[in-house]
């Protein structure tokens, strides 16, 4: 049995793994076993049912949508960004699902690699261990996301109670919501109490699985930079001091540990980090431009700016703790080059080598790279598309046209 004071990857995330079971996520057994071992996948579990259900769900969520957009109304902006929300969450939990089943190798290759690091001279007693780092950020994003979900509930009941009240108050309230918030399946199926429940339960998985693919890219993230700065720290005590050979082998041996789990990590991670890259910059970029033109009431408004700046503040925690790998892999350099001349190896050669020559970060295959140009590369790209927007959108008019149905306000 191994010791509860061990700081691991695996016990630091499995908390948010169980959380994500009532989403269809990772549907493993065994989490909280006394070894890795205890991990268990199975292909015809009932957590795997459940996640083969949001699938087919999800795909007839997404047929529905095209079919209903081609032959009912014009495929607009709002359809096209419907469908791409749709497809990118969709992949994205297909691939999920497919780290889910490979979850227990993964955790064993990541534990042999990281096992110097979990005990003297790196591992470290300090209040803000892996656990606590990734308990406070994953919190604070499920919690900004389940406040996001309850404005937009706020914004819409606000919205077709109004059009009850205004419009249309001869078809029961209820039945007018539903069939309002989701007219490309009740425009060919009758509405019911079981079909609401369905698609509901269908919307909450889309919305969680959007936010889990940011958390999981920096949980895994958190894990990689934290053994890079236990390394940094232990080996900082070297710094500037006439230390002999062994001890330049073994830290280059000990730091090219954490280089092959990034390498490792990096394949495994690749088509998370496009679609969550994906959707995140493209759905920031649609909302931009609904910003130019939304006119709502103050709840819908209200809703609008929080959930705009909240996928803003996600992206950006997610590309930050990111390239932080980067940065923490390369500051060893500082102690390499206060090694004194007398001191001077030929490992502290290739371990120089190796770190101005490594490229340790993750990729979407290898299109790009989660460093910190990249945040800039993004910024640059969103003020240019702000000044072309600026140009091209018309301001919308006021409510005139609400009772048609052609403003949804929210």
């Amino acid at each position: 049995m191994e010791s509860p004071a061990i700081d691991d990857f695996h016990r630091a995330v499995r908390p948010f793994l169980l959380i994500s079971q009532l989403f269809s996520l990772f549907p493993l057994g065994g989490l909280y076993g006394r070894t890795l071992q205890d991990i268990r996948f199975r292909w015809f579990g009932p957590g795997t049912v459940y996640s083969f259900y949001f699938f087919l769900s999800g795909l007839l969520t997404l047929v529905a949508h095209i079919y209903y957009s081609l032959t009912v109304e014009t495929l607009g902006t709002s359809e096209i960004s419907n469908i791409i929300y749709y497809v990118l969450n969709l992949s994205g939990a297909i691939v999920l699902l497919a780290i889910a089943a490979r979850w227990r190798t993964i955790m064993e290759k990541w534990r042999s690699l990281e096992e110097n690091f979990l005990h003297p001279p790196y591992a470290e007693r300090r209040f803000w261990s892996l656990k606590r780092v990734v308990a406070a950020i994953g919190s604070t994003m499920v919690v900004l996301a389940f406040v996001e979900d309850t404005l937009h509930v706020a914004s819409v009941y606000y919205t077709n109670l109004q059009y009850f009240k205004r419009c249309d108050n001869s078809t029961p309230f209820w039945t007018l919501f539903y069939q309002r918030e989701h007219p490309k399946f009740f425009h060919y199926l009758p509405y019911s109490l079981p079909a609401v429940l369905l698609l509901e339960l269908t919307h909450k998985i889309f919305l969680y699985v959007w936010t889990f693919m940011d958390l999981f890219i920096i949980f895994v993230a958190l894990g990689l930079a934290r053994r890079y700065e236990q390394f940094y720290r232990h080996a900082a005590q070297y710094k500037g001091r006439h230390v002999m050979g062994p001890v330049w082998q073994r830290l280059r041996l000990d730091y090219g540990r954490i280089s092959s789990l990034v390498a490792y990590m990096e394949g495994i991670m690749a088509p998370i980090i496009v679609c969550t890259t994906a959707s995140d910059l493209y759905f920031i970029f649609y909302q931009m431009y609904n910003a130019f033109q939304f006119s709502a009431s103050l709840i819908s408004e209200l809703y609008f700016k929080f959930s705009l700046a909240f996928l803003i503040f996600r992206t950006l925690v997610m590309l930050l703790i990111a390239s932080n790998i980067h940065v923490a892999s390369l500051r060893p350099l500082d102690i390499l080059r206060s090694v004194p001349m007398s001191c001077w190896t030929i490992d502290v050669q290739r371990f120089t080598q190796e770190l101005l020559s490594g490229r340790n970060c993750l990729s979407g295959h290898g299109f790009f790279f989660l460093n910190r140009s990249v945040i800039l590369a993004m910024a640059g790209t969103l003020i240019t598309y702000e000044l072309v927007m600026l140009k091209e959108v018309n301001p919308s008019s006021e409510k005139s046209d609400f009772c048609d149905g052609v403003k949804r306000l929210y």
